[in-house]
């Protein structure tokens, strides 16, 4: 690829980059109709991860459309599954502020088979691939499996917390 062609293409990423994230906008554009394109963008980045992500849209409701643009705000559209990714993001913000209903970890494990972090983003895994979680409302652990070409395999385990008194001396 020649100079100008190189060129070219750093300015489409950033032109795009600059749509999907809100801004800020290349010098010289239509302020108005970039405002409106983005917009329009993260309507759809909402709808695509809500139909991704049925448990993220459960539970969240209403308020979806808002922790989308709160927590994926700056981070440009990912190349490929992008409401995969996008879903993912938002359901680790959400784990890591505490915990997360069993469908929502159940949801991660099942992407977490079927892909792996490469370079920031996420990409198809080729190989085979083991994840377990532990399902807190349901006291279950739960092991999958997953064999390119085959269906997944999977074993559920529930896990009894035995207290045991103290012995007093």
């Amino acid at each position: 690829m020649d100079g100008s062609r190189r060129r070219l293409a750093a300015i489409e990423a950033e032109f795009l980059r600059s749509l999907s994230t809100g801004g800020p906008y290349p010098s010289g554009s239509d302020l108005r109709g970039m405002r409106a394109t983005s917009q329009i963008l993260r309507a759809k980045r909402v709808r695509t991860i809500a139909r991704a992500w049925p448990e993220l849209a459960s539970f969240f409701g209403n308020s979806l459309k808002e922790r989308v643009t709160e927590e994926l705000a700056g981070i440009a559209l990912p190349p490929g599954d992008h409401a995969v990714e996008d879903g993912l993001r938002l359901a680790r913000h959400l784990e890591a502020a505490g915990p997360v209903p069993d469908s929502i970890r159940l949801r991660m494990l099942s992407v977490q088979l079927r892909y792996r972090w490469q370079g920031g983003h996420l990409v198809r895994r080729s190989r085979p691939a083991m994840a377990l979680t532990y399902l807190r409302q349901a006291g279950r652990l739960y092991c999958a499996l997953r064999v390119p070409g085959f269906r997944p395999l999977s074993v559920s385990i529930r896990l009894r917390v035995r207290l045991m008194p103290l012995l007093a001396d």
